[in-house]
């Protein structure tokens, strides 16, 4: 298949080293100087001939295996910030002209994120969204439109639950399991296999009076299809489960019935005489034999996991998303005749941008990228589905008319007319970084001159004053490749990627209405 040969550039290494500093000029990176005329008119070409090829051959193949990686936070004005980043500082090039992995993968549509209450969406109902193939209110997970926040009375009810695809996945015979740099009773995981009002209610000790005869949602991956039954679960959060001797503050999710889930979940595995694995490093994780263990569970914190550029890369510290991604692909593939379904989330995008810190963000997409390109290596793509999309964007904006390869993280070349300051090419419509004051005279704001505005830790100017950066309401892309990867071709709502991972893989609602079209058949 011409899909199985798309040739990808391997990232290098991601360690960076990221200089302490004061103030320090922004780098402006060298523009190719082969850009005339037929640089563009072969570039065109070239795309057009792809275009022809991909229109002639799509793959209509039954996908054996699903996987979709989902970019937390990652919208469209981020990833193309974080595509400029990548390009200048792995390549050194001015950055606008290059790629990330996926962006060139043959299909592509955008998503509509708004949810069945609000405009703006938060991660739980967009999870939802896309693994259950329905809209639902803000902060609900699992469970339909006549739930709604704190509803527990009416989430009580199963004719509220809504399967997801790894709930289709499961009872069509597939292993699955997901990874995520989040804790695993975070919104987007939960969504897998929770049904709850509230993604808050982790652990028992957040139900409080309105959760009052519900269950929290670690107590139903533990206990409750299809949550039981996954093959492997990699990612942070051993406070939800009871399983952590760390000390915890007020904003940690703790167990206060003294259970350790996570033993229970060892014991009732290998009770079941499974082989079963629990691993908390990234040592330990590397040496598991997958071809021996039938259930993993890797907790790597007590709550969410570092963020990539502070990480413990040594033997005894936290894997690396493309770390996980390998292990998981490796335990679900053992699979060989039914295949899988692999959720794999780069959670922590979503965090960095929530406190206005752009370049931990780019590095959590890069740590993004590279998990995609590990498992593009080891996936047959003529019968693998491979979807990448966000489930929302947040409210950064590429602002100014800077001259190309101009740092992305930098300054701009050309002061506002009003009060004669530069800005920063990257800016928030709110959120912490609003530094606006009263000189005496009038209100101003600091000169970015004098800031080390390409460090780690910066904090770009927001126009409105506000404790956490909030999401934004734009639509969001998917890009897919494999079997049925051409039903991403326009725009639709967020709930169709749930439809089209059914359909490709006839599980589901699609498990006896999947049939392909005559012109597809050889």
């Amino acid at each position: 298949m011409r899909e199985a040969r798309l040739k990808l550039i391997t990232p290098l290494s991601l360690h960076l080293l990221l200089l302490l500093g004061t103030c320090t000029k922004a780098k402006v990176f060298p523009v190719p100087n082969k850009e005339g005329p037929d640089y563009w008119n072969h570039l065109g070409w070239s795309d057009l001939q792809d275009a022809l090829a991909t229109a002639t051959s799509h793959n209509w193949n039954i996908a054996k295996n699903v996987v979709l990686f989902l970019g937390d936070g990652m919208g469209i004005v981020v990833s193309t910030a974080a595509r400029v980043y990548k390009e200048q500082k792995r390549q050194g090039n001015s950055g606008e002209e290059g790629y990330l992995a996926w962006e060139r993968f043959p299909h592509t549509s955008l998503m509509k994120t708004y949810t069945l209450d609000q405009q703006i969406p938060d991660s739980a109902a967009t999870a939802t969204a896309f693994f259950s193939g329905i809209k639902a209110n803000q902060y609900t997970l699992g469970v339909d439109n006549t739930v709604f926040r704190n509803d527990c009375m009416a989430s009580l009810n199963p004719t509220t639950w809504q399967p997801s695809i790894m709930d289709w996945a499961q009872k069509a015979g597939k292993h699955t399991g997901f990874v995520t740099t989040t804790r695993l009773t975070h919104a987007t995981p939960a969504a897998l296999y929770a049904h709850s009002p509230n993604r808050d209610w982790e652990c028992d000790a957040k139900l409080g009076r309105f959760g009052h005869g519900c269950r929290d949602i670690a107590k139903q991956l533990v206990e409750d299809a299809p949550g039981r039954d996954v093959k492997v679960m990699l990612g942070g959060g051993k406070f939800p489960f009871g399983a952590s001797t760390g000390i915890a503050d007020k904003k940690n999710c703790l167990r206060v019935d003294n259970r350790n889930l996570t033993h229970e979940w060892l014991i009732q595995k290998r009770a079941h005489g499974h082989k079963t694995e629990y691993v908390q490093n990234t040592q330990q994780l590397l040496t598991v034999d997958t071809s021996k263990t039938d259930h993993l569970i890797g907790l790597f914190s007590d709550s969410h996991m570092d963020y990539e550029i502070d990480r413990n890369r040594g033997p005894s510290g936290q894997p690396s998303l493309a770390n996980m991604t390998s292990v998981a692909i490796k335990m679900l593939s053992k699979s060989r005749k039914k295949g899988f379904f692999l959720m794999v989330e780069g959670g922590r995008i979503d965090h960095a941008m929530h406190i206005t810190e752009p370049l931990r963000a780019f590095e959590e997409i890069l740590a993004f990228e590279d998990a995609i390109t590990t498992a593009l290596s080891m996936l047959d793509l003529s019968e693998t589905l491979v979807i990448v999309t966000a489930d929302h964007s947040h409210v950064m904006t590429i602002n100014g008319y800077v001259k190309r390869g101009n740092d992305i993280l930098g300054v701009s070349d050309k002061p506002s007319e009003i009060d004669n300051m530069p800005f920063t090419t990257l800016m928030f419509t709110n959120g912490l970084g609003y530094d606006y004051y009263w000189n005496g005279t009038k209100v101003t704001r600091p000169d970015v001159r004098e800031k080390s505005t390409t460090k780690h830790g910066y904090k770009p100017l927001s126009a409105v004053p506000m404790l956490y950066e909030t999401h934004s309401g734009e639509d969001v892309a998917a890009y897919a490749i494999g079997p049925m990867s051409h039903l991403f071709h326009r725009m639709h709502e967020q709930s169709y990627i749930a439809h089209v991972m059914g359909f490709a893989a006839c599980v589901g609602p699609y498990k006896k209405n999947c049939a392909r079209p005559e012109h597809s058949i050889p």
